[in-house]
């Protein structure tokens, strides 16, 4: 994934997503942004380095990403490391997929179509009509 640089107001809303769900206890970050999208940071944060296919099943509380994931076996493997009840997040921005509306619903049918996953939810984080990034966020628990 390349690496973008989101505007305050796309980052200050991942933040407080981040706090609304409560993303807290052990968290995997595959998007490798590290604490800059957290306001409080978890007990305990691995940012993706290439290994985390290697942890055992049940591993993490939460899985956050930021960036459109296009391998189809990501969220199969995501709900493997993701204990009961912690949820799978990701994060995108219009830079990313100019088309939002449809990046959510393909996001949704990839949650839907994965074992393990109950309902997607999905929302916008930041004004749809002002100037800046549109962050949308969608996600589902385990």
């Amino acid at each position: 994934m390349r690496r973008m640089r989101l505007d305050a107001a796309a980052i200050d809303a991942i933040r407080d997503l981040y706090d609304d769900l409560q993303i807290d206890g052990h968290v995997l970050d595959l998007g490798s942004a590290g604490l800059e999208h957290f306001n409080v940071p978890p007990d305990d944060l691995t940012v993706h380095g290439g290994g985390w296919l290697e942890h055992g099943d049940d591993s993490f509380d939460d899985v956050v990403y930021f960036g459109l994931p296009d391998d189809p076996e990501l969220f199969a493997e995501v709900a493997r490391v993701l204990a009961p009840g912690g949820r799978f997040v990701v994060t995108f921005t219009n830079q990313l997929a100019p088309d939002t509306a449809a990046q959510v619903r393909r996001l949704r049918k990839r949650f839907a179509a994965t074992p393990g996953f109950g309902p997607a939810e999905s929302d916008l984080r930041t004004s749809l009509t002002g100037a800046g990034d549109q962050l949308w966020a969608v996600w589902a628990r385990r």
